[in-house]
This record gives structure tokens, C-alpha cells and sequence, in this order.
């Protein structure tokens, strides 16, 4: 696939003179993406690719899962993360913050008190 295959627009919602503006639209007309993994002829090395528990694509390039460990880091490598947000108060584990340097991933650490 071209990165010139497809165009993205970036709109600016409307607002009132002297207001700032708080939202954008982002439209993409992108082609069809088939995720669909024939794991008949993968090697021994991809089914040692392990997504975190509750994995899941939010967006294009965006995912969320629980808390990554060193099963996981493989397929991680995989998605060519660049960011990953860390919404836990605790301190990030120093094995993850080695694989974190390791590829080149900001940590941003958000820790957010959880109530159940």
C-alpha cells in the first residue's frame, strides 16, 4: 500500500471569534485493510507472539491492552509503537522500561486513582 493511496483532512470545528478551539474532525478515506493472519504458514517464531490481555485496535495505529510483561514485548515489537500511555500510579516495571528503550517508545505516565 502507498501512503499517496489515500488523503486525510484535518477540519477545525467552527467557533465563535476569540474562542479557542477545543475539537478537530480528522476525515481519512483510506482503502480496506485486511487484518485477517493465515497461521497456516507461520514459522515457529509467530506463535510466539503474544498480544497483552484485552488487546484490541481502537483506531489505526492506536491500541489498548492490560498491562504488558516480558511474554508480550515480541508482539509489541510487531506494532512499531511509538508512545504508550500509562494511566497505573504505580512505578513502570524496570524490566518494561528497558524494552521501552530499547525500541525508541516514550512512556507517558498519567496515574489515575481507580475506585471499584
Amino acid at each position: 500500500m502507498k501512503e499517496d493511496s489515500y488523503n486525510t483532512k484535518l477540519s477545525l470545528n467552527q467557533q465563535p471569534a476569540g474562542s479557542q478551539q477545543m475539537c478537530r474532525t480528522i476525515e481519512e478515506d483510506a482503502p480496506a485493510v485486511d487484518h485477517h493472519v493465515d497461521m497456516s504458514s507461520s514459522t515457529s517464531d509467530d506463535l510466539n507472539l503474544i498480544p497483552p490481555l484485552n488487546f484490541a485496535m481502537v483506531d489505526n495505529g492506536i491500541f489498548r491492552s492490560g498491562f504488558p510483561d516480558s511474554a508480550n514485548f515480541s508482539f509489541l515489537q510487531t506494532l512499531k509503537l511509538t508512545s504508550i500511555i500509562y494511566l497505573c500510579p504505580e512505578p513502570y516495571p524496570e524490566a518494561n522500561t528497558e524494552f521501552l528503550k530499547s525500541n525508541g517508545i516514550k512512556l507517558f505516565q498519567f496515574g489515575i486513582e481507580s475506585y471499584k
